[in-house]
């Protein structure tokens, strides 16, 4: 099985004493990310800086995705509602490794 680069992104966690978890939200640019793009929960866990961490790869199960895309993140609080979303744009992400090499002869 092929090997992905790993891609982590980390944002700092909202200060709203309510929030249980956050949602990453992405779509392929120049599609604008919004709330009724492909998500998917990260939880609430923050480092001892106060950020959270996310390898994309792990929570997206992203090992197909290759090209630009728009990511937004939505902190979430106790009864659902969703903070204004946080987003980066244009991010090259590639999760598709190349294609094995061919035979291998002693020579």
């Amino acid at each position: 099985m092929a090997k992905a680069a790993e891609f982590k992104i980390r944002f700092l966690a909202s200060d709203s004493p309510d929030v249980t978890t956050n949602k990453l939200y992405w779509v392929e640019a120049p599609a604008p990310v919004d709330y009724t793009s492909p998500w998917v929960d990260v939880g609430n866990v923050k480092d001892v800086d106060g950020f959270i961490n996310v390898d994309l790869g792990a929570v997206l199960g992203v090992h197909q995705l290759d090209g630009v895309f728009n990511i937004g993140v939505a902190a979430v609080d106790d009864l659902g509602n969703e903070a204004d979303m946080s987003k980066a744009n244009d991010l090259p992400l590639d999760f598709v490794a190349p294609n094995p090499v061919g035979n291998i002869e002693i020579l």
